[in-house]
């Protein structure tokens, strides 16, 4: 019975992402923020001959600003009347929210993967493994830290969108602040004129705490977006 049991919710989640990841693809709202990333990516590592890894940084910055009005994009796209169904339907708030960021970080990967190749196409670069790998832990970070801004600045937590354009402003600007946010510390990793195999260390705990503040933001939107509704 446990298995069975555990076989429909598989079944269940796996409905709930091919429906979410087809309403978004109609909806196209994430068309502007990952065409903002791709040219300023292009034209802001065009005729680089400097390390890699400091192109890399400059990828950080743009990967956190997208990511989060890629989040923003996808989980306002149903309306409130559409989303109640979906909730009815699928019985679990925390279920639909860790689905929707499924999608997300679904639609997160081609940004990353443009983020590493491009610098190495428009740029002179002598790139090793390391430096590539190292790369993708530096632009899957500011992801994370830009997926909780997201939700946070959603319609699940702020119902102005006025309001939640300031507030994720806000907090994006915080996360550039030295000192303050595991993005400045990322950027200042790979600004540092070191080897990938030193800052590989750094680079992975800044992602875990990336991760652990996403975790984090998903749980406080989930528990007040459950009295809301």
């Amino acid at each position: 019975m446990t298995a069975q049991m555990a076989a429909q919710k598989t079944a269940q989640k796996t409905a709930l992402y091919r429906y979410l990841m087809h309403s978004v693809l109609l909806s196209q709202r994430y068309l502007p923020p990952m065409l903002i990333f791709f040219g300023a990516l292009a034209v802001g590592t065009a005729s680089d001959n400097g390390p890699l890894q400091s192109s890399y940084a400059f990828g950080v910055l743009v990967m956190l600003v997208c990511s989060t009005w890629l989040t923003v994009a996808i989980v306002n796209h149903e309306d409130p009347t559409q989303r109640q169904i979906t909730l009815v339907t699928v019985g679990s708030s925390l279920r639909v929210l860790a689905v929707t960021i499924a999608v997300v970080v679904t639609w997160c990967v081609p940004l990353v993967l443009f983020g590493l190749i491009c610098p190495l196409v428009t740029g002179d670069h002598q790139a090793t493994v390391g430096d590539v790998l190292v790369g993708a832990l530096a632009l899957l970070a500011p992801a994370m830290i830009g997926i909780a801004i997201g939700v946070l600045c959603s319609r699940l937590l702020i119902r102005r969108i006025g309001l939640a354009m300031l507030a994720a402003a806000t907090l994006i600007l915080l996360m550039t602040v030295r000192r303050i946010s595991p993005v400045s510390a990322l950027m200042k990793v790979l600004s540092d004129d070191k080897p990938a195999t030193t800052n590989a260390v750094p680079l992975t705990l800044l992602a875990v705490l990336c991760l652990a503040v996403l975790v984090a933001a998903v749980l406080v939107v989930r528990t007040v977006s459950d009295r809301r509704e």
